[in-house]
């Protein structure tokens, strides 16, 4: 038989073959509905298995397999299924296997991936990359090492775990989490670190616990320190020890040797000064250098004090009752320092009164620095400032102001104050007066002819942004709330939702609208302009309708601003 070669020759550009150069072209080639001979393929068939009605026979399969089960797909898979069996789903001509709790995928060519790998219980000794990282393969188990640039602790760290781009915890028995983080020596141990650029100069330093972004860098020769915060304990001098930092950027800054001090709070900066045994309690909304003496609580653990640089109080009922067994008071200095005093050496009435059971008994006598006179108050309930009468009568109902020879000129009782004179007047002395004032919050309870609080007028003629009540009822006695809202972004259908700006809104008592709207060559109150654009309100929604356009982009207004007056659901009236 010829070549290929040979018959490509009778087929060259100018040649005219002749049949049998077809023919014997055609001969060299087996045509499909052809069967090729078995000794012309170059194939061991005696390996092959036999199909039996499509399935191939068990005994022509390995050993372990029993049988091959064929389902429509994996969701029709026996829910429990059996060892030594084989599963075809339909649907993907995928193989499965059951292992005992759940089907694994045995099709051959398939990639595998870490899922896969997992099910089937491999393990390998070898280094795996992910994105070029290494991971595992190591001789020497005692480091754990994941992220770039890690291989150089190798030879200088033991029993350590570092996760992280850049991480360098050189020496023994840290833990660190975050790139470019914990930058130690070969003779630091113990460091816990967790987050980006921490303990990022910490050469010599051991058994300290770091978390947070950027917190306690440049610690070298730090010592069992605690930190926790972003920036927490960054910058300032080396040798810290045995430090609480706990805060955004608290402790920033400190100075060189700084040990024993517990700082919470964000923002403490004490700007290189070196603090030793201080508790320093305070949280700061800005940056800065800050007094130690300004914290809300400070205090010396050496020295055994603790300043309060602000109000103290205590839930009076969680103080118990004092007996005979209470002897000591508490009093303090001008400059706020506390002490005891025993109870005895203080006998005197309080400003508040004589306790319940404990009367003053007999006649207070009361001397008058200038002349040298006494006044009494006793049974009789007559105090006056001489003999005369020039003074004050208390009685059992009344407060009486006398002049000599006049008798009374004002009374002050439960009903108010009454006047000999046809008019009453109010006077205010010093540099900062402020008039008549209520010791509360009465603008609810006003009346016709009541003098109101300056609060009560304001809030009448007065526009907020946060929900007030305007001290008017409604028809059906609920009270009226008043509050504006300002849109500044319009959305492209006109359409703004109200419903979760004004929440609760029972009834609209009124509205007032103002909208700059350009580029109808327009600003204007109220809600509508010319006849040709409206403002439509509704608990639920403002919307806009330009009359003549209605494919408008409402997007195009600059601003909405909305007043509404409103009851509110929920509201019982108040009469």
């Amino acid at each position: 038989m010829k070549t290929k070669q040979d018959l490509k020759k009778y087929f060259e550009n100018g040649d005219i073959p002749i049949q049998e150069e077809f023919w014997e072209w055609q001969e060299s080639y087996w045509h499909k509905e052809e069967k090729i001979p078995l000794e012309q393929l170059a194939y061991d068939f005696s390996q092959k298995a036999d199909l039996v009605g499509g399935v191939v026979p068990a005994s022509q399969l390995p050993s372990y397999v029993d049988d091959v089960l064929e389902f429509d797909s994996l969701s029709n898979l026996p829910q429990l299924g059996e060892s030594g069996k084989i599963y075809i789903t339909k649907d993907t001509n995928k193989l499965y296997r059951w292992t005992g709790a759940r089907y694994i995928d045995i099709t051959q060519g398939e990639l595998a991936t870490l899922q896969s790998v997992t099910d089937r219980g491999n393990e390998t000794t070898r280094p795996i990359k992910v994105q070029g990282v290494p991971y595992g393969g190591s001789s020497d188990l005692s480091n754990i090492m994941i992220g770039q640039e890690t291989n150089n602790m190798a030879s200088q760290a033991n029993y350590t775990i570092s996760i992280g781009k850049g991480t360098n915890p050189l020496g023994n028995d840290h833990v660190v989490i975050g790139h470019n983080s914990s930058v130690t020596d070969d003779g630091s141990q113990g460091n816990t670190v967790v987050g980006n650029f921490s303990l990022e100069d910490g050469l010599y330093s051991s058994e300290n616990t770091v978390v947070g972004y950027a917190s306690f860098g440049n610690a070298k020769s730090a010592q069992r320190n605690t930190v926790l915060g972003a920036f927490a304990g960054n910058g300032g001098g080396d040798g810290k020890y045995q430090n609480i930092l706990i805060g955004s950027r608290a402790g920033v800054n400190l100075g060189t040797d700084s040990k024993n001090n517990v700082i919470i709070g964000c923002n403490s900066d004490f700007g290189s000064n070196q603090l030793q045994n201080s508790l320093y309690i305070n949280n700061l909304s800005s940056r800065g250098p800050v007094a130690f003496s300004d914290a809300l609580i400070s205090g010396n653990f050496e020295d055994k004090y603790i300043n309060l640089n602000g109000k103290f109080s205590i839930t009076p009922d969680q103080i118990p009752s004092a007996d005979a067994g209470y002897t000591k008071n508490i009093v303090a200095r001008p400059d706020g320092t506390f002490g005891w005093e025993d109870r005895a050496a203080s006998e005197y009435i309080p400003l508040a009164g004589t306790a319940s059971a404990k009367p003053v008994t007999g006649d207070i006598v009361i001397k008058d620095p200038n002349n040298n006179s006494f006044t009494r108050l006793s049974k009789g309930t007559v105090f006056c400032s001489d003999h005369t009468k020039n003074g004050t009568l208390m009685g059992n109902s009344a407060l009486t102001f006398l002049e000599q020879f006049e008798g009374p000129v004002a009374e002050i009782t439960k009903k108010g104050i009454i006047t000999a004179e046809p008019s009453y007047l109010i006077t205010c002395g010093g540099t900062n007066v402020r008039g008549l004032s209520g010791a509360s919050d009465y603008t609810y309870n006003v009346k016709d002819l009541d003098y109101i609080q300056k609060k009560y007028a304001d809030q009448q003629h007065s526009y907020t942004k946060e929900e007030v009540k305007t001290g008017g009822l409604w028809i059906d006695n609920k009270p009226i709330y008043r509050k504006t809202a300002v849109f500044s972004q319009i959305p492209d259908e006109g359409i703004i939702r109200i419903d979760k700006i004004f929440e609760d809104m029972e009834m609209i008592v009124s509205n007032q609208m103002f909208t700059e709207w350009y580029d109808m060559k327009a600003d204007f109150a109220g809600n509508q302009i010319r006849g040709e654009a409206f403002i439509s309100l509704q608990k639920e929604f403002v919307q806009f309708q330009l009359k003549n356009n209605s494919n408008y982009n409402y997007s195009a207004i600059d601003s909405f601003t909305l007043t509404l007056e409103y009851t509110k659901k929920g509201d019982q009236p108040l009469y």
